[in-house]
């Protein structure tokens, strides 16, 4: 396969990636652990065959990588990086915040074990004696 060839299928991989990247941050949106699962995993081929071009770009001639489709992917790289940046804060946050009520709910928990149930199930508090 020729070096355009293979410059014009890394651009279309890239392009993929970004198209995919704008879903992935939609995705985090509603926070559905499935989803992100599933878009994650297919990130993950998708970079996997992204890396796969790229080194067979590498060695091949440098030459012809000075030309319009080289400067397209370089263009769809810088963007896919930037688009990662941001989908990687978005997140970070839903992580902080799934954790944030994860440990109230544990202080909650902990806060509701003091006390015990009776048969008329009014709740008393357990207290420690001397």
């Amino acid at each position: 396969m020729s070096q355009e060839q293979l410059l014009e299928q890394s651009s279309d991989r890239y392009q993929a990636m970004l198209d995919h990247l704008t879903e992935m941050a939609a995705l985090l949106k509603t926070a559905h652990p499935e989803a992100i699962k599933r878009g994650l995993e297919e990130w993950n081929r998708m970079q996997g065959e992204a890396r796969l071009l790229d080194e067979q770009i590498d060695l091949q001639d440098r030459a012809v990588a000075e030309g319009a489709a080289s400067q397209r992917r370089t263009e769809l790289m810088t963007q896919v990086a930037e688009q990662c940046r941001r989908v990687y804060s978005q997140a970070n946050l839903l992580k902080a915040l799934v954790s944030d009520e994860l440990s109230r709910l544990n202080q909650g928990r902990r806060a509701l074990g003091g006390y015990r149930g009776t048969r008329d199930n009014k709740g008393s508090r357990l207290t420690a004696s001397s």
